[in-house]
């Protein structure tokens, strides 16, 4: 598979063994591939704006999970021997295929009162940073925008680092759809650093997680700030994780937002070695500390290095059993702040782990965005 730069995951071989069927996260969506035995090639057979969570082949049927914005988590399934012209499944042309993965119907209704709702369209956007990297990034107005009025606008940024956003990515669908609805503009962008584009642009941001990566989602930032609904005096930021970290860097270096939500997040590199069990992305992306004597690239690259000059009001949040990143880094960047008498608030969860935005506890979920809601709603409120 030389040919495809990306990371692939979902293996089923075909009944017949002539191709390899798998997915791959790319370019803000997940789609189905398969390899052919005999052209030794890659073909995708489904398209960037959705994406393919799990599926299985049989002889005639292919059976696959599907999100899309529209249709969230459905079921789908398609007769292969009646996509083919010939009607039999083993002279299934590629065009074929992709034609019936493309007007599969869901026969599961899971998600039905989506369309009782009103959603926002993602509107996808590129440009060049200045490594010469196409970097991909995505505007949603908010859902009920009216001609003439002004909505404040969210930064919202992805972990990892090499997590990927984008239409066809499951986990963010609520959120997104949630702060368009009451009244705010998303963008959201996969700077360098992130999965889905490839190596070289995933190892983009090695020994800088701070300045390249800020410099794409910001300049993905000012870009939808050019939306005639955008009021670029109402701007807000949030991230988790490795977005944590990137949301402490971008207000400790750059003072366009009005409000910010650092959520379980990474702010002192040479503590999170210590600390927190994904403590090898030190080494992999820079040094150790006891090689940094001359560069000094940690301190150089940590946010708690620069809280002094954060003057945006600030929300960190952690849960309190978080083995990922751990807390300690977060009470550092709190009590800093205090001292130095700046604008900022602190909410550990009780028994909250990593998973806070995804998998974790309900509760604690909702509680979360509501938190995001009402601290943004204080200096920007749409209400």
């Amino acid at each position: 598979m030389v040919d495809l730069d990306r990371s692939v995951s979902n293996l089923s071989w075909s009944k017949d063994s002539k191709c390899l069927y798998f997915s791959a996260q790319s370019n803000g969506g997940q789609p189905l591939y398969r390899w052919n035995v005999a052209t030794q090639k890659v073909e995708q057979l489904s398209d960037y704006d959705s994406g393919m969570l799990d599926f299985d082949v049989s002889a005639d049927k292919l059976v696959f999970v599907k999100t899309q914005v529209s249709a969230p988590n459905e079921v789908y399934w398609i007769s292969l021997a009646k996509a083919a012209k010939k009607g039999k499944a083993s002279d299934l042309t590629l065009a074929e295929l992709k034609t019936a993965i493309q007007g599969a119907k869901p026969f599961t209704s899971l998600n039905d009162w989506v369309a009782k709702k009103t959603l926002s369209m993602p509107e996808k956007r590129t440009f060049q940073n200045e490594k010469g990297q196409t970097v991909e990034y995505w505007i949603m107005k908010p859902a009920n925008v009216q001609a003439g009025k002004k909505y404040p606008l969210l930064l919202n940024m992805h972990g990892g680092p090499t997590a990927m956003w984008g239409p066809g990515e499951a986990s963010m669908w609520h959120e997104f759809q949630y702060f368009c609805s009451q009244g705010y503009g998303v963008v959201y962008a996969n700077p360098r650093g992130s999965g889905g584009y490839g190596l070289d642009f995933q190892r983009g941001n090695i020994k800088d997680w701070g300045t390249g990566p800020a410099s794409d989602v910001l300049r993905a930032a000012t870009e939808a700030a050019k939306e005639s609904w955008a009021d670029t005096a109402r701007q807000v930021i949030t991230g988790g994780s490795y977005a944590g970290y990137l949301t402490a860097w971008i207000v400790g270096h750059d003072h366009r937002f009005k409000a910010a939500f650092s959520q379980r997040g990474v702010y002192d590199l040479t503590t999170f070695l210590g600390e927190g069990n994904a403590w090898r992305l030190v080494p992999n992306y820079f040094q150790y500390p006891w090689l940094d004597k001359t560069d000094r690239v940690l301190e150089a690259n940590s946010p708690y290095t620069f809280v002094d000059q954060i003057r945006t009001p600030l929300l960190i949040k952690h849960g309190e059993n978080d083995l990922r990143t751990g807390v300690i880094q977060s009470e550092m960047m709190y009590k800093s702040m205090k001292i130095m008498g700046k604008e900022v608030e602190y909410v550990r969860m009780p028994g909250g782990t990593h998973e806070l935005s995804r998998s974790g506890n309900v509760r604690q979920r909702i509680d979360r965005m509501l938190r995001i809601y009402e601290f943004f709603e204080r200096y920007v409120g749409t209400k």
